[in-house]
């Protein structure tokens, strides 16, 4: 920070009681809600747009510093509209993006998909799709599907269940592609990682991506349901041997298993 530069608005945040000082009001670049803050439904989800809401720009320059909500529905958030009534002005609905023009809105938006996805609150993410976009909502379902939490029964395969993963493909009206296995193979050829098998083993990781968000989830519900894909013992989701095997046949209508036995390429 410049500090022939006046900084009112830090002042005052700080003043509030809303940030310890300069320095790490700067370092955060945003308010977060205060741990024993009380707040009611929707806003006590797990969700990092909800428990981060307020985006803060430090100073720079003749620049004066700018505060803003990460996402213009947050007005109705209670700390938002606690820190407004602490600092007497009303928050811009649309960020405080910095001298060039960057903000973390985009990024809230995201968060606020993937984070309810992965705690396993993907209806209430339904029901709060107004915070995201659809395209979001698509990415976490792939990411739902690709890796894995810790749950109590120790079986490590994936954050969403492929009937969950359609519940919500459902729900956004995503449309389903006729050629499954065409859109599996919008992905990258897969590739061995670790071929050797050193530390850890071979495996085959899922790369690239297909023509939208919207096909990269429906990539992961296929490659699962006809076996293109499975999950290592880390919950990673990887290329199966039936995958390779599909993925090097191309549009034949039969190809050959490693085994070396003809299968038809259903």
């Amino acid at each position: 920070m410049n500090t022939s530069t006046p900084d009112a608005l830090g002042d005052k945040i700080i003043e509030a009681g809303l940030a310890p000082n300069g320095f790490i009001l700067d370092l955060n670049s945003g308010l977060s809600v205060p741990r024993g803050f009380e707040l009611p439904a929707p806003w006590n989800l797990p969700s990092r747009l909800f428990r981060f809401p307020i985006e803060v720009c430090k100073p720079r320059g003749d620049r004066p510093r700018t505060i803003g909500l990460r996402h213009p529905g947050l007005a109705a958030h209670p700390f938002v509209q606690s820190v407004e009534t602490a600092l007497g002005v009303a928050l811009d609905p649309y960020g405080a993006p910095n001298e060039y023009g960057y903000s973390t809105c985009e990024q809230g938006l995201w968060h606020h998909a993937v984070d309810l996805i992965t705690a396993g609150e993907w209806r209430a993410l339904l029901e709060t799709s107004d915070f995201t976009t659809p395209g979001n909502i698509f990415n976490a379902v792939g990411f739902g599907l690709r890796y894995s939490g810790n749950n109590e029964t120790g079986k490590r395969d994936g954050y969403l269940t492929i009937a969950e993963a359609r519940e919500i493909m459902d729900e956004l009206g995503a449309f389903e592609p006729s050629d499954r296995a065409a859109t599996i193979r919008e992905l990258s050829k897969p590739v061995s990682c670790n071929p050797e098998g050193k530390k850890g083993g071979e495996h085959w990781p899922i790369n690239g991506k297909t023509s939208s968000p919207e096909d990269d989830a429906w990539s992961f519900i296929f490659g699962i349901e006809d076996g293109w894909f499975e999950y290592d013992r880390s919950g990673h989701l990887n290329w199966s041997q039936k995958g390779r095997d599909r993925y090097a046949a191309g549009d034949a209508a039969t190809y050959v298993e490693t085994s070396g036995q003809a299968a038809f390429a259903f």
